[in-house]
C-alpha cells in the first residue's frame, strides 16, 4: 500500500498544532484568576517584567499593538529581504521562507528586533502572557496573527541550532491572542471603526477571531475583550441611561457573547462591566467614570454560560476586592486589573498565596515561590539585570525613560515615595543631558540598576525597602479597615473624628515597631 507522504506530515502538523492550542489552553485556564488590563503607555514589557517578578500567576496583556502596524512592518522586513536577496520584487509570503532563503545565500542582514519592538517580551520568556491586537481588517489581523506564530517558529529554530548564539534571542511566546472590542477611545472606536465600535457588529467579531485563529495555525487561543454594551441607537445622559431597560442590556450582551462564541474559537472572554459611550466625545478617563458599573450583568454573564471563561473588568483595584468578587461570585474566571496595579504594584505581592490556596494546600506548600523577591529591595535588584539587558539592546537615550517609569510607583503611598520618583525622573533624563556634552560621557556613568538602588536606598527606608510582601498586605488591609472607619465617622458627622485619627496614628506607629522587633529578632537567630 502506497503511503502519502505529504498527507502523513500534514497531519502530524495538526496533530502538533492541537497539542500546542491544548497546552496553551491550560495555561490561560490556570492562570486567569487575576490578571493585568491592558492599557497604553503603561502595559510594556518592562512593567509586566516588573509584574512577573512579583506573580508567577498573573496574567498579562501588552499594550494594544494594532494589526495594520504590524502587517505594515511584516510587508517592510519581507521587502528589505528579497532586496537584499538581488530580487527585484518582494516574493515572499512567510518570515520562515525569507530568513530560510537567507541563509542560504548567506546573508545574514534579517535582525527582529525593531519588528519585535510591537512583539516581544524582553529578555525571556513571560509565562503566561496576552497580545492584545486592535483592527476591524481580517487580512490584517490574519498576517499578525502568521506574525506571532512565525516567530515561534523561529525561535525554536534558534534554540536548537548552534549557529545562532549571536543572533538577536526572539520571545514572542504569548498564551493567547486577544481581541479590543471594549477600546472606547474616538481614536480608536471613531476613526479606526474598531474596539468597542465592534460590538455593534458580532458578526464581523466572529470573521476577525476566526482571521487570527486561522493565521497563528490553531496553535494560540483566541479571547475578546469587550464592554457589557454601546449606546448604539440613543443619546448617552445618565437619566437616560438609568431609564433604560437593563434586561434589554444584558440580552444585547448575551447576544454579542453567543454569535462570537458559536464557532468554537472563542471560549475566554473578558467584560467590562460598563458600557462604552460612543456617540459623544468621551475620553477614555470619562468611559471609566461617567457610566455606572454593572458588576451583575456580567455575573449574569458567568451564571449563564459556564461553558466559556468570564472574567469581571473595571472598578476593582486592590487585592482585596479581587478576591471578595471572586468569593462573592464563584461562576466568575477571574478579575481584571488595571489602575491598581498601576498605581501600586507592590500591593499584589501577595496576589499568588491569596488567590490560589487550594492548589497550595493540594501540594503541601503554603510558601511563596523561593525565587520570588521576599522585599522590595530584592525586586528592584531583580528588576536592576532587566534595566540593564535593554539599555545593552538599545539606546539609553530612547529607551531609559520607558526602564524607570515602570518601578515609579513601587512605593506608592510610603513616606519620600515622591522624592524617590523625582530621581527615577532625573535618572530617565540623564542620558540626553550627557550626550549633550560628548558622546563618551555615559561610558562613564554606572548601570541603570545601580542608579534605580541608589535612588531607593537614599530615599526610602529600611523598614519601607525590607518590609515583605505578607506585612505590606497587612498593611494595606488596615489602612482599608481604618479608611472605613473614618468614612462612616465623616457620614455621621461625629466630633471624634479627630480622637479617632490620634488613634490610628498610634496604632500605626506599634506596628512599625512590632516589625522592627520581629527583624531584629530574626537576624539574632541568623
Amino acid at each position: 500500500m502506497m503511503i502519502n507522504s505529504s498527507s502523513s506530515s500534514l497531519q502530524n502538523d495538526d496533530d502538533n498544532n492541537l497539542t500546542i492550542y491544548q497546552q496553551r489552553t491550560n495555561t490561560l485556564r490556570s492562570n486567569s484568576k487575576l490578571s493585568l488590563a491592558p492599557m497604553m503607555e503603561y502595559t510594556d514589557r518592562h512593567f509586566r517584567h516588573l509584574v512577573r517578578l512579583l506573580s508567577d500567576r498573573t496574567l498579562l496583556y501588552t499594550e494594544m499593538v494594532a494589526a495594520n502596524a504590524i502587517a505594515h512592518e511584516r510587508e517592510a522586513a519581507l521587502s528589505s529581504l528579497s532586496i537584499n536577496n538581488h530580487q527585484q520584487h518582494p516574493s515572499y509570503s512567510s518570515l520562515l521562507d525569507a530568513v530560510a532563503q537567507s541563509a542560504e545565500v548567506g546573508d545574514k542582514s534579517f535582525d527582529p528586533t525593531y519588528l519585535l519592538r510591537f512583539l516581544g517580551q524582553g529578555h525571556n520568556a513571560e509565562g503566561a502572557s496576552v497580545l492584545q491586537l486592535g483592527g476591524s481588517d481580517p487580512d490584517q489581523l490574519f498576517l499578525a496573527s502568521k506574525t506571532i506564530w512565525e516567530f515561534n517558529q523561529l525561535a525554536a529554530a534558534q534554540e536548537n541550532s548552534l549557529n545562532n548564539k549571536k543572533s538577536p534571542p526572539i520571545f514572542c511566546d504569548y498564551t493567547a491572542l486577544n481581541l479590543n472590542c471594549g477600546c472606547p477611545s474616538p481614536k480608536v472606536a471613531g476613526k479606526g471603526c474598531f474596539g468597542a465600535a465592534l460590538m455593534q457588529d458580532p458578526h464581523l467579531v466572529k470573521q476577525l477571531t476566526t482571521a487570527m485563529y486561522q493565521g497563528s495555525q490553531g496553535t494560540i487561543p483566541i479571547t475578546v475583550k469587550c464592554r457589557i454594551g454601546t449606546d448604539e441607537g440613543y443619546q448617552f445622559t445618565r437619566e437616560q441611561y438609568s431609564a433604560r431597560s437593563e434586561e434589554e442590556e444584558y440580552q444585547s450582551l448575551k447576544k454579542f457573547i453567543e454569535i462570537v462564541a458559536s464557532d468554537g474559537i472563542v471560549n475566554d472572554f473578558q467584560v467590562h462591566a460598563r458600557i462604552a459611550v460612543l456617540g459623544k466625545n468621551y475620553s477614555p478617563a470619562d468611559n471609566r467614570k461617567v457610566p455606572p458599573l454593572r458588576y451583575h450583568q456580567v455575573r449574569r454573564l458567568a451564571e449563564e454560560f459556564p461553558e466559556l471563561n468570564i472574567s469581571l473588568n473595571g472598578g476593582v483595584e486592590t487585592l482585596s476586592e479581587v478576591k471578595r468578587e471572586l468569593d462573592e461570585c464563584p461562576e466568575l474566571d477571574g478579575i481584571m486589573v488595571g489602575r491598581g496595579f498601576m498605581s501600586n504594584p507592590w500591593a499584589f505581592a501577595m496576589s499568588d498565596e491569596l488567590l490560589y490556596t487550594d492548589e497550595r494546600t493540594a501540594s503541601g506548600s503554603n510558601n511563596p515561590s523561593p525565587k520570588k523577591p521576599k522585599n522590595r529591595m530584592e525586586l528592584l535588584e531583580a528588576y536592576g539585570c532587566h534595566a540593564d539587558y535593554e539599555e545593552e539592546l538599545w539606546d539609553p537615550v530612547k529607551i531609559r525613560r520607558f526602564i524607570t517609569k515602570a518601578a515609579s510607583q513601587l512605593f506608592s503611598g510610603e513616606p519620600n515615595a515622591k522624592r524617590y520618583r523625582i530621581a527615577l525622573d532625573e535618572i530617565a533624563g540623564l542620558p540626553k543631558k550627557l550626550m549633550k556634552e560628548g558622546p563618551d560621557e555615559m561610558q562613564h556613568q554606572p548601570p541603570l540598576s545601580e542608579l534605580i538602588l541608589d535612588a531607593a536606598t537614599k530615599h526610602l527606608s529600611e523598614e519601607v525597602l525590607y518590609r515583605t510582601p505578607k506585612d505590606s498586605y497587612e498593611k494595606i488591609l488596615w489602612d482599608e479597615s481604618q479608611a472605613k472607619k473614618r468614612a462612616i465617622l465623616i457620614a455621621m458627622g461625629s466630633n471624634d473624628e479627630k480622637m479617632q485619627q490620634e488613634d490610628d496614628r498610634e496604632e500605626k506607629k506599634t506596628f512599625v515597631q512590632e516589625w522592627q522587633q520581629l527583624r531584629k529578632e530574626d537576624e539574632m537567630k541568623l
